[in-house]
């Protein structure tokens, strides 16, 4: 079995004192790829507005002899062709094709995109799908729609299984999920731990939500509540890449949650 010992991690972060920190220029490819030059993997965590500075990362990558890069997909299903055609998830779709490129070109280069539909935890994640807190919800498509919801340490944990699990993983996506959960039932949860009056529940149908974003962001608009609407669409929407029926959570060595654990991750954002 292939595994990796090197590894280049890039985004902001704090790092313990034994780490390398190199400040590099995203704009040079030389500067990044003498960087790069000695890791056996590339681990992105770009914010989503820094996703295209990834298209010299991956040439860089490649260059300088790195096996494995895993760009900063972490999301939704981009494979999915009702996915592909919205405008924001264009970026992430461009840096994958490049990978696919560079490992066209050169066998010992390969990546691996990870795929996790909704985050999930006890802060504005949670919130952005029911706030709990406040007791309020958008509740979209009637609420039952069954979507992914993965922990920011299951994603953590991806990460480890993918670099050592170098061949199975190589050249694709891997799919994963925490639990399969939907609006309703995370509601449901808020109302058996205690708050079950004074909601503020509105309804709307994401189809709708994103014909309005496409009109709104043809016409230049690219803020912030533009871009949930595509999101709303994504992970919720049926068929939309948001639910993924087989997962890799077992090779990658994710055990996920059960309800409880769902349970514990909204008492606590109840309580913050």
């Amino acid at each position: 079995m292939a595994t990796i010992k090197n590894v280049a991690v890039v985004g902001d972060s704090s790092f313990p004192a034994e780490a390398t920190v190199k400040a590099v220029d995203y704009a040079s490819l030389p500067c990044l790829e003498e960087a790069l030059r000695g890791q056996d993997a590339v681990v992105s965590a770009m914010a989503f507005e820094a996703i295209q500075e990834q298209k010299n990362l991956v040439n860089a990558a490649a260059k300088a002899g790195v096996r494995r890069i895993i760009p900063s997909e972490y999301g939704n299903d981009t494979l999915n062709p009702k996915l592909a055609t919205v405008p924001i998830y264009q970026p992430k779709i461009e840096v994958r094709e490049q990978c696919e490129q560079r490992a066209a070109q050169n066998p010992s280069f390969s990546w691996t995109t990870v795929q996790n539909a909704s985050f999930l935890g006890p802060d504005w994640t949670l919130d952005f799908i029911v706030d709990v807190k406040q007791r309020k919800c958008d509740v979209k498509d009637g609420g039952d729609v069954l979507f992914c919801a993965t922990t920011y340490s299951d994603i953590a944990q991806a990460v480890v299984g993918i670099l050592t699990h170098l061949d199975e993983t190589a050249n694709r996506p891997v799919r994963i999920s925490s639990i399969n959960t939907t609006q309703n039932e995370i509601i449901g949860i808020a109302k058996e731990l205690g708050a079950v009056e004074n909601w503020s529940i509105t309804y709307s149908k994401t189809e709708e939500r994103e014909a309005e974003a496409r009109r709104r962001w043809a016409e230049g608009d690219h803020s912030e509540e533009v871009i949930a609407m595509f999101i709303n669409r994504a992970f919720i929407g049926q068929g939309w890449g948001g639910y993924f029926p087989k997962l890799d959570n077992e090779l990658l060595g994710i055990k996920g949650l059960e309800r409880d654990g769902l349970k514990d991750i909204v008492k606590l954002a109840m309580e913050r």
